[in-house]
C-alpha cells in the first residue's frame, strides 16, 4: 500500500486570518452565516447515541455474535473500517479534532454495518439445516423496534434538524428503496426474511447517505491509515490531504462541500 510523503507529513501553519473557532467552521460561517451554521452543526452531534446502540447491537451482538456463527457469513474487523486518526493533522485547533473523530467513527461504523448486511443478505438459506433457518428467522423480530428507533433517529436528526439549516439534501426512503429494488437486494429470501433485511438495509444505506454529506462538508480530510485490509468508504476519494486545508477551506467557503450533491444554498 502506498505511504505518506513528505509533503503530506509536514506541519501546516495557520493563516492569521482564520477567525471564530475553527478553519472548518468558519469556512461555513463565511458561506451561509452564524445562525445557519450553529443550527444544522450542533444537532449532528445528538446522532452519536443511535450510533453506539447501532455498533452493540447491530454490528457486534446481531452480527458478530449471532449470525455470523449460526449463518457462516464472513466475518468482518471493525479495526479495518472505523479509522480515527485524522486529529493527528496538524494546522486543525480541539473542534475540528473532534469533528474528524466523529466523522471517522460514524462514516466508518455505517459503512461496516452496510457490509454486515450485504454479507447477510448474500446467504443461500438452502444450504442451511431447517434449524438454523428457524433459530435465524426468530432472531429477526426482537430486532423490529431498534429499525423502528434508527428510522425515527435519521428522520428527526438529519433530514429536519441538519440537512433544513445547511441546506443539505435529504434522502427519502423511496430513494433508497428504489436503489435496492434495481439491485434486486436479497432476492433469494423469503418474504418473511426479507422485507426485515430490506429494512434493515434501508435505514443503515440512508444513515450512510446522509453522513457521506456531513463528512463532505464538515470534514474532507483523507484518512493517514494506508494498511493494507482498510476500507474506506467510496466519497473518500474526492478528499484533500493534510497538505491542502487552505484549499479545502476555499471549496468549503464556496461550494460548501465535495460532494456530487451540491447544498441547495
Amino acid at each position: 500500500m502506498a505511504t505518506n510523503t513528505a509533503t503530506e507529513r509536514k506541519v501546516y501553519e495557520k493563516p492569521t486570518d482564520w477567525t471564530l473557532m475553527s478553519p472548518i467552521f468558519s469556512s461555513h460561517i463565511k458561506r451561509i452565516g452564524i445562525l445557519r451554521t450553529f443550527a444544522g452543526g450542533l444537532p449532528m452531534y445528538t446522532c452519536i447515541p443511535a450510533l453506539v446502540v447501532l455498533h452493540l447491537t447491530a454490528c457486534v451482538l446481531a452480527y458478530q455474535w449471532l449470525i455470523t456463527p449460526l449463518m457462516r457469513t464472513k466475518k468482518v474487523r471493525f479495526r479495518d473500517y472505523v479509522i480515527i486518526d485524522r486529529h493527528r493533522i496538524e494546522g486543525m485547533n480541539f473542534f475540528d479534532k473532534f469533528n474528524c473523530m466523529f466523522c471517522g467513527y460514524a462514516n466508518g461504523l455505517t459503512t461496516l454495518a452496510n457490509v454486515e448486511i450485504d454479507n447477510f443478505s448474500k446467504v443461500d438459506l438452502n444450504a442451511l439445516p431447517l434449524w438454523r433457518k428457524v433459530l435465524a428467522s426468530a432472531l429477526i423480530i426482537p430486532f423490529v423496534p431498534l429499525l423502528a428507533f434508527f428510522e425515527l433517529n435519521f428522520q428527526i436528526i438529519y433530514n429536519i434538524l441538519v440537512s433544513t439549516p445547511l441546506g443539505m439534501h435529504r434522502i427519502s426512503m423511496n430513494e433508497a428503496n428504489q436503489v435496492l429494488e434495481k439491485e434486486q437486494y436479497a432476492k433469494q429470501y423469503p418474504a418473511f426474511a426479507r422485507i426485515p433485511t430490506l429494512m434493515a438495509k434501508s435505514v443503515v444505506f440512508r444513515f450512510s447517505m446522509g453522513l457521506e454529506q456531513i463528512e463532505s462538508s464538515w470534514c474532507p480530510l483523507k484518512h493517514l491509515e494506508r494498511r493494507e485490509g482498510v476500507v474506506y468508504p467510496s466519497h473518500h476519494s474526492r478528499f484533500f490531504g493534510p497538505h491542502q486545508l487552505e484549499e479545502m477551506r476555499q471549496v468549503l467557503s464556496t461550494k460548501g462541500t465535495v460532494s456530487d450533491r451540491l447544498p441547495k444554498y
